[in-house]
């Protein structure tokens, strides 16, 4: 194991300062200690410690396979998610349209992790049909579109920083391989807005004959 030191004395720092050490989100850090990918403990309280050095945190030299790296993948989204809800300007005063809101990234993180993984068996139904959950979503609880759009910007930056992070983190990248991840997130948020302002297209014309 390669020792980790600071002035010849091994450091153990917090979840958020070992994120920032490293250049990773608190989510994505605490994914790889669940994935055994740094070496960590917890503290009698609960807390984890990460052993780290100059360079950052201390990884295991063990591969991990396809799998662990999507949820990785997952991990990064979500906590990018979150950190920019904290900070956002639009809040959400209903409890059931932020608990639905969730249900709707968590789609579309599982959507883009299937296009990564290539596994894209009713793949284009499922987007179609995220695209008209976010429309009702939208209607259901009196959002305004911007604020849903904006939302679905913000998820698309979130996925597109999360893939080039896991593809630095754990490997040097193949600049091909890389640019073909970025195009496939890129196509199921633009696949989910057209399918969600076309939903609601339709849907406003229908009302209006009404």
């Amino acid at each position: 194991m390669i020792d980790s030191t600071v002035g010849g004395v091994e450091s153990w720092l917090s979840l958020r300062e070992a994120s920032r050490r490293m250049g990773v989100s608190p989510a994505t850090l605490r994914g790889w200690a669940d994935e055994g990918r740094v070496e960590s403990y917890r503290t009698p309280g609960g807390h984890r410690r990460f052993r780290v050095g100059e360079s950052g945190a201390v990884f295991k030299k063990e591969k991990r396979g396809a799998a662990a790296r999507w949820r990785l993948l997952e991990h990064s989204a979500v906590g990018r998610i979150q950190l920019a809800e904290e900070v956002g300007e639009t809040k959400l005063a209903s409890p059931q349209a932020r608990s639905q809101k969730r249900e709707l990234e968590r789609e579309l993180i599982q959507l883009c992790t299937l296009s990564l993984r290539q596994e894209q068996t009713n793949l284009q139904a499922r987007v179609a049909a995220l695209g008209q959950a976010f429309a009702k979503w939208t209607w259901r609880y009196r959002i305004a579109l911007r604020d849903t759009i904006t939302t679905l910007g913000t998820l698309r930056i979130a996925l597109l920083e999360s893939v080039v992070e896991i593809a630095f983190a754990l490997s040097e990248p193949n600049v091909d391989e890389l640019n073909l991840w970025l195009r496939r997130v890129n196509e199921i948020v633009d696949g989910v807005s057209l399918a969600m302002l076309e939903f609601g297209s339709e849907h406003e014309q229908q009302s209006t004959r009404k």
